[in-house]
């Protein structure tokens, strides 16, 4: 029987507050945490905290982060870690954000280095505590989206029972997400490429919208 170590709990509907300063406290202490997104449930951590990278890695696999978001909270932040990018494409996140659109970006020198890759996912979610948690830390936060039947489950019950002995807290909520998943385009070339849609159709944005002929 597994043995469950103490870790703490926040709901982030009813303890707001509490539940950032919580969770703030943790990001900056290399701590390893489940949070709520405008999406899914992630577990979230410090992307420029080496050990809680590592953590992250025996938690997940051992290549993680190529498949993970790193959510900002704007195009102005966005732009310390990305490498030059267009007008074009500027114009197109100024038009898609903040809605569940993830979008594949060229990192920058520094970051292709500290992350040993060329490219990562980026977005800014649609969601108070986010956002408010983005604006207080003022640098990105790291998203590894759940399995599938954790990845929006509410309440903490469940995610306790799977995951307490990985991380060191659960920031929850009972509220029903609307979106469940994050449509994905890939902005590394001239033109936008639909990687997954959803029901936010990127489709009538970029034929219809910013890269008309």
């Amino acid at each position: 029987m597994k043995k469950n170590k103490k870790i703490e709990l926040y709901d982030v509907d009813k303890d707001f507050e509490n539940a950032i300063s919580a969770i703030k406290r943790m990001y900056f202490n290399g701590n390893v945490f489940i949070y709520p997104t405008d999406t899914v449930n992630c577990i979230g951590a410090n992307p420029l905290d080496l050990l809680a990278m590592k953590r992250l890695q025996n938690i997940t696999r051992p290549d993680f982060i190529s498949e993970s978001t790193i959510l900002i909270d704007s195009l102005f932040t966005l732009i310390n870690y990305i490498d030059n990018i267009s007008e074009k494409h500027l114009d197109f996140l100024f038009s898609i954000w903040p809605n569940p659109v993830s979008v594949i970006l060229k990192l920058n020198k520094n970051f292709q280095e500290l992350f040993e890759m060329d490219q990562a996912i980026f977005k800014i979610p649609n969601n108070r505590f986010c956002l408010r948690l983005l604006a207080e830390i003022k640098t990105p936060l790291l998203c590894v989206k759940l399995n599938n039947n954790h990845a929006t489950c509410k309440g903490y019950e469940i995610l306790k029972e799977e995951y307490s002995d990985m991380v060191d807290a659960i920031f929850y909520t009972n509220k029903e997400s609307y979106n469940n998943d994050s449509a994905l385009v890939d902005l590394t070339n001239n033109r936008p490429i639909i990687i997954k849609d959803n029901k936010f159709k990127l489709k009538r944005f970029i034929d219809g919208y910013t890269y008309v002929s």
